[in-house]
């Protein structure tokens, strides 16, 4: 089965009727990988569909992260990103908020973390995709250096 119809086959069984814009949007975002944002795939995906509108593929993408298809990644200041769920891969990343560096996390120091704040409030944290905000150590070193 090609990787086209085993998206569409997802999409399908999430309860989600499959378009032509969904699929073309939905492969797209599987083959750029990475973080990518709304007009990157705006961009690749037109070349497939030239009437796409950027409007259908912000709608496309709300509709895949509802059927938990598509994790976005949105820190302050920086352009939403998102990339496909990999159900055995859960995210969990650090982004600069003055740079838009973005640093995966070990799954097990999240799972660690989580456990601490359960045993602390109660609540439980979606590891399945967690963004924490922070500065990389390049903005971080530029900021000391300024200060002193």
């Amino acid at each position: 089965m090609s990787c086209g119809a085993r998206l569409a086959q997802a999409m399908r069984e999430k309860g989600f009727r499959v378009t032509a814009q969904r699929a073309i949007i939905l492969e797209t975002i599987a083959h750029m990988q990475g973080h990518i944002n709304m007009h990157e795939v705006f961009e690749r995906a037109r070349e497939r569909l030239p009437g796409l509108h950027l409007a259908t593929v912000y709608r496309t993408v709300e509709s895949l992260h509802e059927a938990e298809m598509v994790d976005i990644l949105s820190a302050s200041g920086q352009p939403m990103r998102f990339a496909i769920r990999d159900v055995d891969d859960p995210h969990v990343h650090i982004v600069c908020r003055k740079c838009g560096a973005v640093s995966a996390l070990d799954a097990d120091l999240i799972r660690d973390l989580s456990g601490e704040i359960r045993s602390r409030t109660g609540y439980r944290l979606d590891e399945r995709y967690l963004t924490m905000e922070g500065l990389c150590p390049a903005c971080a070193r530029k900021a000391n250096g300024a200060k002193d």
